[in-house]
This record gives C-alpha cells, structure tokens and sequence, in this order.
C-alpha cells in the first residue's frame, strides 16, 4: 500500500478493511485470529501495515498536530426541500 499516496487502495484482512487516503488512513471492521497457519497470515499482514505506517510517519518532517476541519461541518445550510 503506498500510505497517503492515494485515495483508492484497500487491504483487506477477513473483515477488516484498511482504507487508504492522502490525509488520514480508515480502518474498519474485525478480525479474530486464530491460532492457525490463516491467523498466522493475518497477523504478518496487520504487522507489515502497521510497520509500514510507522516507516512512512517517520519519513515525514513536518507533521501537523492536527488537520484543519472541514468548513463545511461547522456551516448551516438552508434546507431547499422547505
């Protein structure tokens, strides 16, 4: 996955869905891991992710503490069906 490269990549683990986006990452969902050569799978797949995740924050300098709000969550919009 090429972490906030894009908004169009997905890893899929069982049921659990790692959604990639160029400012934020979305995961959702569940995933029971077994103790079995399939749980085995699954977690070296969360592994590579999560250390990839962390490889790509720490190539990035200037972090912000957080990202600027949508102004559109804070506006009013009239109704037009009224």
């Amino acid at each position: 996955m090429d972490i906030f490269q894009n908004d169009s990549q997905v890893l899929q683990i069982a049921n659990l869905t790692v959604e990639n986006g160029q400012d934020s990452i979305l995961i959702a969902g569940d995933v029971e891991i077994e103790k079995t050569q399939i749980g085995k799978q699954q977690a070296q797949m969360l592994y590579d992710f999560a250390k990839e995740l962390w490889q790509t924050f720490e190539k990035i300098d200037d972090l912000p503490e957080t990202l600027p709000k949508n102004s559109l969550e804070n506006d009013s919009i009239e109704n037009p069906f009224a």
